[in-house]
């Protein structure tokens, strides 16, 4: 209770301190229909970390400054899947205000006041919902716990969709696995691809900030033996880090947390792009959100070997 209350006593100063950055929030609050602007012949995937709501942020950090750029970076983006990492009650309240045209599927991790979810957004004049639901990364998946090693509790939440075009059934999971506990990254793989299998043979998407930092170590072999990389599954592709972390640390980040994995067969990956959008010097988080675009059916070819290295006995993670 003392430290919720401290949380809670943090939260309203930091509104105070950003009064004239909260007024504009509340004012200027963009938004965009995604049946208006969706891509008409690929399926886009958003995957994004919107860094939580958190009280140390100040200044051009704070969610109040980075909203509005978050929801402008999305909109150029125009994903009829959206994957978000982090999003408190306060970020999701804000983002469904502005993204239109979409429905969601949301669990947050505890019952904190600025707990953090792994929602899901899908384009609704493009997919008919079949089925949705999140649970717990761990043993005990349909009760708040946490996963094996877990430094902190983990969610899933997940979407089965229709094409509305030939009623093709696609699964989506989106997550964010422990940045300390190794063993909850591997068996957390394990645990939502086991959890794919029950809707049979269908065309899958694994997103989130994975936590493998380098496209390294057990936990990301873990997830070769299921799925492709589908950064590696396209000829027009990109490369580089997806946490930057510029305007909360001074780094030339390396680190790749951010991924899109995808079934064997099914998804026919046609783009895969990292957003390094920035705005006068704002970033709309400290990770950079990524891009595919893709089709649902066989892929004529793939380069996923690239993707595959050797497991190393300690994964150097340090971020959220």
């Amino acid at each position: 209770m003392y430290e919720l209350l401290k949380r809670m006593v943090l939260f309203f100063f930091c509104v105070l301190t950003m009064f004239p950055a909260y007024l504009n929030y509340r004012k200027d609050q963009p938004s965009f229909d995604i049946t208006q602007i969706a891509d008409k012949d690929a399926i886009t995937v958003v995957n994004a970390n919107v860094r939580g709501f958190d009280q140390d942020d100040k200044g051009n950090t704070h969610w109040f400054v980075r909203a509005p750029l978050f929801v402008k970076t999305l909109e150029k983006a125009a994903p009829d899947i959206l994957g978000m990492q982090e999003v408190t009650k306060v970020q999701y309240t804000y983002l469904k205000k502005s993204l239109r045209g979409y429905d969601s599927e949301i669990l947050y991790s505890d019952d904190g006041a600025f707990s953090g979810s792994t929602p899901l957004f899908y384009n609704t004049a493009k997919f008919d919902l079949i089925e949705r639901g999140s649970f717990w990364v761990s043993e005990t998946p349909e009760k708040m716990s946490k996963g094996w090693d877990a430094e902190c509790y983990r969610v899933c939440s997940f979407l089965i969709l229709a094409q509305k075009s030939d009623g093709t059934h696609l699964a989506v999971f989106n997550t964010h696995l422990d940045h300390l506990g190794r063993q909850a990254r591997i068996n957390g793989v394990k645990m939502i691809a086991e959890r794919m299998k029950q809707y049979g043979d269908i065309p899958c998407i694994l997103m989130g900030d994975m936590n493998f930092v380098a496209e390294r170590g057990d936990a990301y072999s873990t997830a070769l033996s299921y799925f492709d990389n589908a950064k590696y599954c396209t000829a027009d592709s990109d490369d580089g880090a997806t946490w930057h972390g510029i305007g909360w640390k001074q780094v030339d980040s390396t680190e790749i947390d951010d991924y899109f994995f995808v079934s064997k067969t099914g998804v026919d990956v046609k783009q895969y792009r990292i957003l390094r959008d920035c705005y006068d010097g704002v970033y709309p988080s400290d990770h950079y959100p990524i891009q595919m675009k893709l089709t649902l059916g066989e892929r004529a070819e793939k380069d996923n070997e690239a993707g595959a290295v050797e497991a190393l006995p300690v994964e150097p993670v340090i971020v959220f």
